[in-house]
């Protein structure tokens, strides 16, 4: 299918090669199957599950569900009501939400624009705003980022229900979301203690977001009175 295809160890002419280059960088490819394995693609790693390949494979989709999709809310969430006039699509075949004529990508912007522009509780909604725009997740970043509809409210619901309470908790919550993970590439981080003791491999774990957390989300690159003026 015109893919690439590693061989090791290789004596080619033009680039021969032992096996001590797989041994030290094989653990950087994304482990699928073995060849002739059949994989579900809800089992791929998240890299793998974009557009591109639902596209390619669309014929081997894997649904016990009929093609309907199972989604988990925030805590406390209640189903619509479709009485309200507006049913929220997490996805659609056709690509367009059944409410209209727009694309199902822009379910969020819809559902948060209402929110923002006719929830009564207008300082929590400005407080959620205000986080949402220090603890970013940036959509191009994340793998489908524009079939994530309920994953982004999920993960912009944590400054909603944390916007009177303690930052430490927010901080909690979006290091444990799949987004965050994603964004900042920490998704199946491995410490070196692991990959020396489990494949005798020293490595180093991802340290991109253990940087941002304390360069951009809390303590920054200077260090500050009480008052907030610098030292």
């Amino acid at each position: 299918n015109n893919g690439t295809i590693l061989v090791y160890p290789s004596s080619l002419e033009r680039d021969p090669h032992g096996m001590t280059r797989w041994n030290n960088y094989w653990h950087k490819f994304p482990y699928i199957g073995r060849f002739g394995d059949n994989i579900h693609i809800r089992d791929l790693p998240s890299d793998f599950r974009g557009i591109d390949v639902m596209d390619y494979f669309v014929s081997t989709k894997d649904s016990d569900n009929g093609g309907m999709v199972v989604s988990c809310g925030s805590p406390g969430e209640v189903s619509n009501n479709v009485r309200e006039g507006f049913q929220f699509d997490v996805k659609v075949d056709e690509g367009y939400t059944r409410t209209g004529h727009l694309h199902y990508s822009h379910n969020r912007n819809i559902i948060w624009i209402m929110i923002a522009l006719g929830a009564r509780d207008q300082l929590r909604q400005r407080v959620s705003w205000a986080m949402a725009q220090i603890l970013v997740v940036v959509s191009e970043e994340v793998a489908s980022q524009q079939d994530q509809s309920e994953h982004f409210l999920v993960y912009y619901d944590i400054f909603v229900r944390n916007a009177f309470g303690n930052y430490r908790d927010v901080l909690k919550e979006i290091s444990y979301n799949p987004l965050m993970a994603q964004n900042l590439s920490y998704l199946r981080s491995r410490s070196s203690a692991y990959m020396l003791a489990r494949y005798k491999i020293k490595t180093s774990a991802d340290e991109n977001f253990a940087r941002e957390i304390m360069q951009l989300f809390t303590m920054g690159l200077i260090k500050l009175n009480m008052d907030g003026s610098p030292k």
